[in-house]
């Protein structure tokens, strides 16, 4: 994922989404794992359905369908965020989105933005992705969707606080 910053003098935009491409990923991959319901419970006519071997079938092709529900579920649920500095207004707004759900905004003082910064996500099977985080004085975070960059992130970070007037 890549940020999307737009700054003008009084406001700082920065959109996090999914790409569609990602989402069209999530779908497609969502229809391999359907092979197992359908070669080992459609195409094998069992004649018998309480022996080990179709119940061994029934458990693979419930899990392969618990998968492909999960990746549609990913594509149709995968969340685009944004984070608003609009210095103009005094508002610091955080908007989250995706096709089932309609969009959501919480808008607060900006005066009440304590710090911005880079939370770092750590994964057991490759290199850590980077996401801009904002504190608010009531201790509430919000978070953007992850980037790969780190430098992108902490780029990010140094212009929402200079937006703002914070010290990275």
């Amino acid at each position: 994922m890549e940020l999307r910053v737009v700054q003008t003098p009084d406001r700082l935009s920065v959109y996090s989404p999914l790409p569609a491409g990602n989402r069209i990923l999530f779908l497609l991959l969502s229809l391999f794992p359907l092979l197992a319901p359908y070669e080992l419970m459609f195409r094998i006519r069992w004649t018998n359905y309480w022996h080990f071997f179709f119940l061994f079938a029934a458990a693979i092709s419930a899990g392969a369908v618990f998968l492909s529900a999960f990746l549609v579920w990913a594509a149709v649920a995968g969340m685009n965020t944004e984070m608003v500095f609009d210095r103009r207004r005094g508002i610091f707004s955080f908007a989250a989105q995706a096709p089932v759900l309609r969009r959501s905004v919480q808008e607060y003082p900006l005066a009440s933005v304590r710090e911005i910064t880079v939370e770092t996500h750590e994964w057991s099977d490759g290199a850590p992705s980077f996401s801009l985080k904002a504190v608010l004085a009531d201790g509430k975070t919000y978070s953007l969707g992850s980037c790969w960059s780190r430098a992108e992130v902490e780029s990010v970070r140094d212009q929402a606080a200079a937006c703002i007037k914070l010290s990275s």
